[in-house]
């Protein structure tokens, strides 16, 4: 059954199969060698030059990186459809955002979540994706996947 969070109904991330849910937190884990290497190639913002005195914002062009990330979260099915993300980023996810500390205690759904706030916002926002790159949230969470991993294992 699908669990309320603000105003979107979720697909519960803790119903997924013992099975199901290590693949898809390996999914994550597996890419955080690529997110860590010092010349990890995530993109970069390309800039047209201005046309007829008119300049273009540009945009964020993704390299081969970001392309494995993308991947592994598209393989693990990480994105939920119909959730409020915004209003959760604003509230509960608030801390994910402003305390880097905070995803080291994580659940796979706030991973789900996060994640989902991620992409979504890069759809209003040109290069969110490459903002957590940068900052170092998309390796943190790729990090907590990993430990999630582990204590299944443990």
């Amino acid at each position: 059954m699908p669990r309320q969070i603000g105003t979107a109904a979720l697909t519960p991330v803790a119903g997924w199969r013992t099975m199901e849910l290590t693949a898809r937190l390996r999914a994550l884990a597996d890419v955080l060698p690529l997110l860590e290497a010092p010349d990890a190639d995530f993109g970069h913002w390309e800039l047209p030059p201005p046309r007829d005195g008119v300049g273009s914002l540009g945009w964020f062009e993704f390299g081969p990186t970001a392309d494995v990330w993308r991947a592994a979260v598209a393989a693990g099915h990480w994105i939920i459809t119909g959730f409020d993300w915004r209003t959760w980023l604003a509230g509960d996810g608030r801390a994910f955002r402003e305390d880097p500390d905070a995803i080291s205690t994580a659940t796979p759904d706030q991973l789900a979540w996060l994640l989902t706030a991620i992409v979504r916002s890069d759809r209003f926002t040109e290069g969110s994706i490459a903002g957590a790159f940068e900052s170092g949230l998309l390796s943190g969470i790729s990090r907590r996947a990993r430990d999630l991993l582990q204590e299944r294992r443990a």
